[in-house]
């Protein structure tokens, strides 16, 4: 999956707007395209099918899907993300007071970011609906990221490569998880199959 394309198509406006947001390192996440298409484009569908393929399509509030999306999902879906971080890191962090525990050891405990917060568009145009959403998409996934990193830095001991270490053989797992399985799941991306047309998203 390449990332999450934000959609915002109201019913009173004349234009859509798609955000494309993209793994850019291990841990970082950002918003990397953004797009507005005039729906009087006649190459619309084409250009909205190129921008949303192999990605996970995430509908603004109030949005009517331009096109039939087989895999859209709402912002709400963003909830079900953010409650399997936080139960992800209370694992890691029991883990780790286990491991102090068991070994008479006292290694700090990781600091994590407080859950993210959907702000309000700037303006109510389709850009900052879209915007919105993408800053939070972002910002959620960037969070699951780094708690999974915190993770995988505890799985092998730096002086002698012994693994498991302090993480136990369930959250031992060697690389890092771009996102929880059972959310990718709901999360599918639009099939790449649908571009028909040489569209592409503009850098910004």
């Amino acid at each position: 999956m390449l990332g999450f394309a934000i959609v915002d198509r109201q019913p009173d406006t004349d234009t859509t707007a798609v955000w494309l947001t993209s793994r850019t390192g291990t841990t970082r996440v950002n918003n990397t395209n953004a797009v507005v298409l005039s729906h009087d484009d006649p190459d619309y569908d084409t250009k909205v099918r190129a921008l949303t393929a192999d990605r996970s399509v995430v509908l603004t509030a109030g949005t009517v899907p331009p096109i039939n999306f087989t895999n859209a999902v709402h912002i709400g879906a963003f909830d079900d993300l953010i409650e399997r971080t936080a139960i992800h890191r209370d694992r890691i962090c029991d883990a780790i007071n286990d491991y102090n525990s068991h070994h008479r050891k006292d290694l700090v405990i990781p600091s994590f970011q407080p859950p993210p917060v959907l702000a309000p568009p700037k303006e109510n145009e389709p850009q900052y609906r879209a915007l919105s959403v993408a800053n939070y998409v972002a910002q959620a996934w960037a969070a699951w990221l780094f708690t999974d990193e915190q993770r995988h830095r505890r799985t092998v001991a730096p002086k002698t490569g012994d693994t498991p270490w302090i993480m136990p053989e369930e959250l031992n797992s060697p690389t890092i998880a771009a996102l929880p399985h059972e959310f990718v799941d709901q999360v599918q991306p639009e099939p790449l199959a649908w571009i028909t047309g040489g569209a592409r998203a503009v850098t910004r």
